[in-house]
């Protein structure tokens, strides 16, 4: 039989993180069809895990409700930790996305610096508010959106894992602009990634095809024009 996977009317950003967990990384629920039921509620009435072929998220006061609960913890994280242990996946990245999202859950995000600011609203739980004004009550739309999105944050925060093991293993130097390092790595992320972390140089090479790419933080009034000219001469 196919697998359902039931979470409540108007999900949120953590029933759909919950629901990409499963389909992600669990290949029994890969093509599981998502159906919606009230806050709180179950589908057609039956027990949360009465069935093995239907899982509920963030809904029914199942093992992946934590609604009735005061644990510090999320649906996705709940869900996340079960298929660790169930299937003996470890991933730093999904990890760490269950940490943030498992603060947004919480409100913590109301005691951040700046909370009011607008960079705050391109983040990922404002985004999913902004699909329910969009397509207001088409809660397909926007977990089918919100499974796209959160790929793309998974993509982003494996490469920073990366990228902090690259500049772990860099090279740091002097220079008349401040600290800079040298990395050796095919992670892109690394170069900003290293400017977040106050550096004015960053000088990454690809080992695989010998390619180099040097990222200067304007702000600390990196010029590169007279390296510049000098490298062309060489390397017209």
């Amino acid at each position: 039989m196919a697998k359902i996977i039931v979470t409540h009317l108007s999900p949120d950003f953590d029933s759909i993180p919950a629901i990409w967990v499963l389909r992600h990384f669990h290949p029994d629920f890969a093509d599981a069809e998502v159906r919606f039921v009230p806050a709180g509620s179950t589908l057609d009435g039956a027990p949360a895990g009465s069935d093995p072929d239907v899982i509920h998220v963030d809904t029914g006061g199942g093992p992946f409700d934590h609604h009735e609960t005061n644990e510090y913890t999320c649906a996705a994280k709940l869900v996340w930790e079960w298929i660790k242990k169930e299937r003996g996946i470890e991933d730093e990245a999904v990890d760490r996305l269950m940490e943030l999202i498992t603060a947004f859950d919480h409100a913590k995000d109301l005691s951040w610096p700046d909370a009011a600011d607008d960079k705050y609203e391109l983040m990922l739980p404002a985004i999913v508010a902004g699909w329910k004004m969009t397509y207001p009550g088409d809660y397909q739309k926007i977990v089918e959106l919100g499974l796209i999105a959160t790929d793309a944050a998974y993509s982003v925060m494996k490469s920073k894992v990366q990228a902090e093991k690259a500049l772990d293993a860099g090279i740091e130097f002097k220079t008349r602009w401040g600290k800079a390092i040298g990395v050796e790595t095919k992670n892109e992320g690394t170069l900003q990634l290293g400017e977040k972390l106050g550096y004015a140089l960053v000088c990454k090479k690809n080992p695989r095809n010998g390619s180099v790419r040097i990222y200067g933080r304007s702000d600390f009034g990196v010029n590169l024009e007279k390296a510049y000219e000098k490298l062309t001469k060489l390397d017209p």
